[in-house]
């Protein structure tokens, strides 16, 4: 609360700023919240049982799982909000007073957000593994640091380099990479392994695949854009709708063929 206390005083310091930074934060979110929370509900049970068995091994299994599962679903998400976050944010929030400028500092703020979509939802995962450890002192601690990090890359980014709400977005990706970086290491030590080596080929292949399904979806919706335009809320539904079902296309070819 203290951390997201800076942001509402930092946001607030330009008009509209705070209403950009809370737009963008919501689209960041829903991949999370649909896809990376369904994967932890689903695990956090099956952990607790493991470690309450004595079972390391199998707790270590199931959070190697989770981190896998979740880098496959969100690293194409991460990646297709960079490259279409401009049509994406002119679709769904660009009508009535919100001016072209207004959907630009979204949009930005969206692309920096989206840096720390993977991990943000791995510290999540990381911090129910902790749980699921009945260890609440060491997730406490991380975020202490994490937060620590993130209102000093806040006071920078904003107050320093002048990158404002912008910098609010690129703070949270910077606190959020080191936590789970952090909690990982710390979940590793007292489980012994993690599976580093198949968590690291599983996270290539689903950015591999990524990169293909954002190159896929951003050709599609430049190609769109100058056939049909983006003046009407039509042209600009078929740009999204036909830019994101061409990359799940992709995608889904990309997994199969890296074997995802």
């Amino acid at each position: 609360q203290l951390g997201y206390l800076i942001v509402l005083i930092l946001a607030a310091a330009v008009q509209g700023e705070y209403t950009a930074y809370g737009a963008a934060f919501i689209l960041f979110q829903l991949p999370h919240s649909i896809f990376a929370v369904s994967i932890f509900t689903a695990l956090l049970p099956a952990m607790a049982s493991r470690w309450t068995d004595g079972d390391q091994e199998g707790f270590g299994r199931f959070l190697s799982q989770g981190i896998r599962a979740t880098a496959a679903v969100l690293s194409p998400a991460a990646l297709g909000y960079i490259v279409l976050a401009r049509p994406i944010v002119r679709l769904l929030l660009e009508h009535g007073v919100t001016t072209a400028a207004s959907g630009d500092l979204v949009a930005q703020v969206l692309v920096l957000f989206a840096l720390g979509l993977f991990p943000f939802s791995a510290f999540q995962l990381l911090l129910r593994a902790s749980y699921a450890m009945q260890d609440t002192r060491t997730p406490a601690l991380v975020n202490i640091a994490a937060t620590a990090l993130n209102i000093g890359a806040n006071l920078v980014f904003v107050l320093a380099l002048d990158l404002g709400v912008r910098g609010l977005a690129l703070g949270h990706a910077a606190s959020y990479v080191f936590a789970s970086i952090v909690l990982f290491v710390r979940v590793r030590a007292r489980v012994g392994t993690l599976q580093g080596r198949a968590i690291a080929a599983s996270v290539g292949r689903a950015v591999v695949a990524g990169a293909a399904t954002a190159a896929s979806a951003w050709i599609v919706a430049a190609a769109l854009g100058r056939w049909l335009g983006t003046a009407t809320i039509g042209s600009q539904a078929v740009q999204v709708l036909t830019a994101v079902a061409v990359g799940l296309l992709v995608f889904l070819a990309s997994a199969a063929a890296l074997h995802i």
